[in-house]
């Protein structure tokens, strides 16, 4: 009885596949990691002041909304590499 895992049809999928598992993971827990550092911080940032506001305050209010922005937009930007070097590697 073999216990080797069959040898899969398309390498670059997994490949593909692998990419944008760790890509996800590593967005999601960056934001999930800067939430819950904020969310615990904040009456010790409170001291802090940015734009004449609390910075803990802010950071709850303002800050993470644009942090979960901007990690959107740089995981779309590195998904479409991803995306273009599978392509380019199917074409050939």
């Amino acid at each position: 009885m073999a216990t080797e895992t069959p040898a899969t049809d398309s390498p670059a999928r997994d490949r593909h596949q692998i990419q944008t598992l760790i890509l996800a993971v590593a967005v999601l827990s960056t934001v999930l990691l800067a939430v819950f550092l904020a969310v615990t911080l904040a009456q010790s940032l409170n001291e802090y002041g940015f734009l004449h506001f609390p910075l803990g305050f802010y950071l709850l209010a303002q800050g993470l909304l644009i942090l979960i922005v901007v990690m959107a937009f740089w995981f779309i930007r590195v998904q479409e590499r991803i995306d273009l070097a599978r392509s380019e590697s199917e074409g050939l």
